[in-house]
């Protein structure tokens, strides 16, 4: 990709503040204050539901609660701040803002690039399990395949408020800005993106010492799933499922099932064959 020219960086902080403020983001920006503060009380992280959407409120309920996190459930949990404590301040803030932002659209292109963004979230996770890296860069590679395509959600929102249609070339080359800018504005870390621009910007397959980069795996299940979702218009995965000799196995299927059905994502972009090999 060629380097962005100033004239493109001032039309893209155009875009980016006159969006930003059209659009309702469903969150009190409050919230991710507190999760950042490493001293907030149990009360208050308690109280954060009742400052975000009642939509974005019950997808973190059922994740909190689901065997996505690769743990036989141990009961349910309705205290939102043991939701927390369990998924990470973290991992939290990022979905707030995630989630806010790929939902506000409700056109077709846009439901499609929430699926897409939440199923390379998942497989890039299990892949970075599956490489036995520390939970710290699993959480990398999870949250930066989230953000991967973030950046085209507000070029969207841009074409829908301000009724100014942008070139698909346009939104391909500048998403990546849009990113940047968004990573800016919520102080997010510094990760997402190196990792954005290794998958959008000079493209490469980063290796570490002895295996991929944290950035190399976010390539990787990109790629993955952008391909399949071309071609199958959603996620088709083949794995081992639970069965009846072993109801409470956890395989990739049944993680990739369990994480995008607490989004609401399952019914219209998962295919999941079993594997009986």
């Amino acid at each position: 990709m060629q380097p962005f020219t100033e004239e493109e960086r001032q039309r893209a902080d155009i875009i980016f503040d006159e969006t930003m403020e059209t659009v309702s983001l469903g969150f009190d920006p409050e919230v991710l204050k507190i999760l950042d503060d490493p001293e907030s009380s149990e009360k208050d992280r308690e109280e954060i539901k009742a400052k975000i959407s009642q939509e974005i409120c019950a997808h973190l309920l059922q994740l909190g609660n689901s065997a996505y996190l690769g743990k036989i459930s141990i009961g349910k949990i309705a205290s939102f701040a043991t939701v927390i404590l369990r998924l990470g301040t973290l991992y939290v803030k990022i979905f707030i803002i995630a989630f806010a932002l790929l939902s506000m659209a409700k056109d077709e292109r846009s439901k499609l690039l929430l699926a897409k963004s939440f199923s390379a979230a998942v497989v890039g996770k299990l892949l970075a399990e599956q490489l036995n890296w520390q939970k710290e860069y699993v959480q990398q590679v999870e949250i930066s395949c989230l953000f991967a395509e973030i950046g085209k959600v507000l070029l969207y929102l841009y074409e829908n408020t301000q009724d100014e249609p942008l070139s698909a070339d346009f939104i391909e080359r500048h998403h990546l800005l849009m990113a940047v800018k968004i990573a800016e504005k919520f102080e997010l870390p510094e990760f997402i993106g190196r990792s954005i621009s290794c998958v959008f910007g000079e493209t490469s397959l980063n290796y570490a010492q002895h295996t991929l980069s944290t950035e190399g795996a976010v390539v990787m299940a990109y790629a993955t799933v952008n391909y399949i979702f071309s071609r199958e218009h959603g996620l088709v995965v083949r794995s081992p499922m639970p069965n009846a000799i072993d109801p409470f196995a956890v395989t990739p299927g049944k993680a990739i099932y369990n994480y995008l059905s607490s989004l609401a994502l399952s019914s219209g972009y998962l295919r999941i064959i079993p594997d009986k090999s």
